[in-house]
């Protein structure tokens, strides 16, 4: 079948999105990425989620106004085309593939779980991890409507876990010194506010999941209305959750202890019975990274189904299965992650990788959706999230600031190979995307509907 985001099926509810979007923002961040902050900025761990909610929620103003007025049927490439111009929607789709390694960052930390509950498959991390990834690729090969049902099975139990771990746990936390300097011998802010702000910089890509409901806009029954007020409520209602699931990583046993665990599972058995810590480890640690992939593999295909259909990528990787799913890219992009499985990067390594590509890009596409009013000047006033021009151009430019402070952050924080990386990667974008207008295979098409 001839790829189209237009032949994808419209089944996905209110309610789908919701799993969907708590899913993708739980995952990684709770259960595996908490980790590596907790080693950036030790127990103020917690004050790191609460300013990294802060940066997500101004981020993701912008993506509310937009999603409020446009279907966009290929996600955020769609935006980047409409908004930005043919020659950045090239650059950005060729940046997409490097960002999304970070798939197998999720089954590497469920893997982390798995082995924590079942010590018999130690030293076989690499083999878990690819089986869970196989898994779900597997499942979503079957449709959009298969991957929601199971979303939505997995997001009560998830939850119902993360709540069952905040009441054990919240008793348990030494509140009398945590925001001192003197509990475990330990300062509360182990690297000053210079790692405050990057642990917090580093927690966007954990608390953000909720704005990649875009990419799901073209199988979405009421886009317009749905997906801006998924992405405010799941945001702000995990944002809560995680303060306080932070506040027991930092507040019940020594950082260095939890970090050589490198999971919740060393806390998780401390406070809980039996039952309820494999309870815990299954319903919550598992299930939150399970529910995270799952949606990361439906919606990460969307974007490039649409770059094809402009000419970006080769057609013959947009076919569609008679599930209408695009099965040739679900496989290239398992073959990626399986790939970085294999090669053995870490969940710090995979996460950073993507980050200074997404403040880059994040950046110019916010600059972009400042020609919204004038785009579309009806359906932008009957928005219920109508703002006056001088408030809109305020909150595009504070949303521009803080996407340069996280920046300037990400790369204070990580290596100069993995800086590297990520320059070479966008001067590789840039010239791609140069190239093929240059040699006039770029045929773009409307890939947005206003009703």
């Amino acid at each position: 079948m001839a790829s189209s985001t237009k032949d994808l099926n419209k089944v996905l509810t209110r309610g789908n999105l919701m799993s969907m979007a708590v899913g993708q923002i739980i995952g990684a961040g709770v259960m595996v990425m908490s980790i590596s902050a907790l080693g950036m900025t030790g127990r103020s761990v917690n004050i790191a989620f609460v300013v990294a909610a802060i940066f997500t929620v101004v981020g993701s103003v912008p993506t509310i106004f937009y999603t409020s007025v446009v279907r966009l049927r290929g996600g955020y490439y769609s935006q980047a085309a409409l908004f930005c111009g043919e020659k950045f929607s090239g650059f950005y789709i060729v940046t997409y593939f490097i960002s999304n390694c970070s798939l197998a960052m999720y089954a590497i930390g469920f893997s982390s779980y798995f082995i924590s509950l079942f010590p018999a498959f130690a030293g076989k991390e690499k083999l878990v991890s690819i089986i869970l990834i196989t898994g779900f690729f597997i499942l979503n090969y079957f449709g959009t409507d298969k991957i929601a049902k199971a979303q939505d099975i997995m997001f009560y139990v998830l939850v119902a876990a993360l709540l069952m771990f905040t009441a054990f746990g919240l008793p348990k936390v030494q509140w009398a010194g945590y925001f001192g300097n003197d509990l475990f011998g330990q300062p509360l802010f182990s690297n000053g506010i210079s790692g405050l702000l990057t642990a917090a910089s580093f927690l966007t890509f954990a608390t953000g999941g909720a704005t990649l409901m875009v990419n799901f806009s073209a199988e979405a029954v009421n886009p317009q209305k749905d997906i801006p007020f998924v992405i405010i409520t799941s945001t702000l209602g995990v944002a809560v959750l995680y303060a306080l699931l932070a506040s027991c990583i930092g507040g019940i046993l020594p950082a260095d202890e939890v970090l050589a665990a490198g999971n919740l599972a060393v806390i998780a058995k401390v406070i809980m019975p039996t039952p309820c810590y494999y309870a815990f480890i299954i319903g919550g640690a598992m299930f939150a990274l399970g529910t995270t992939l799952n949606s990361s593999i439906g919606w990460v295909t969307k974007p490039l189904l649409q770059a094809i259909e402009d000419g970006w990528l080769p057609a013959s990787w947009g076919k569609l299965s008679k599930y209408k799913t695009p099965y040739v890219l679900q496989a290239i992009f398992y073959v990626i992650n399986v790939a970085a499985i294999l090669f053995g990067f870490d969940v710090s390594q995979l996460g950073q990788l993507t980050l200074i590509i997404n403040n880059v890009t994040g950046i110019v596409l916010v600059l972009g959706i400042l020609k919204l009013p004038t785009m579309f000047p009806e359906q932008w006033k009957k928005s219920p999230y109508y703002v006056s021009d001088a408030l809109f151009k305020f909150l595009m430019m504070l949303g521009v600031a803080f996407l340069c402070l996280q920046f300037y952050m990400n790369v204070k924080g990580t290596t100069w190979s993995v800086v590297a990386i990520n320059a070479v990667t966008l001067v590789i974008a840039f010239a791609y995307s140069t190239y093929m207008i240059k040699a006039g295979k770029i045929h773009m098409t409307i890939s947005y509907d206003l009703d």
